[in-house]
């Protein structure tokens, strides 16, 4: 028996658009938010296409990701990171996190 398809990132929303969102408390859908945050600042101007070839990561995946359609698997998010040079995955997150602040960041620490 397959087991349930989960619901993307962003069908946790409560109110706000992705990734800025407010969203309800899911710990993996606040990870795949702050995650997102990380992946769009990494990119800075670069089209899907330049972060495609700079990671190996397909540019619709990319786009998938950043959209909040899909959930990145361990492969993708180390294939981004390394490509990227830079840390995306936010680690271990607190109940605080993902809390929207007047900024819309997340608090505790996993905004900097």
């Amino acid at each position: 028996m397959a087991r349930p398809r989960r619901p993307a990132p962003r069908a946790h929303r409560v109110s706000g658009e992705w990734p800025q969102a407010k969203l309800d408390g899911d710990p993996a859908a606040q990870a795949a938010q702050e995650f997102v945050v990380r992946l769009a600042a990494a990119a800075g101007e670069r089209s899907l296409r330049a972060v495609e070839a700079a990671t190996g990561v397909d540019h619709d995946t990319v786009a998938r990701i950043l959209r909040g359609d899909t959930w990145p698997d361990i492969a993708t998010v180390a294939n981004l990171e390394h490509g990227l040079k830079a840390d995306l995955w936010p680690g271990r997150m607190s109940p605080d996190d993902g809390v929207e602040t007047e900024a819309g960041l997340s608090e505790g620490g996993t905004s900097e």
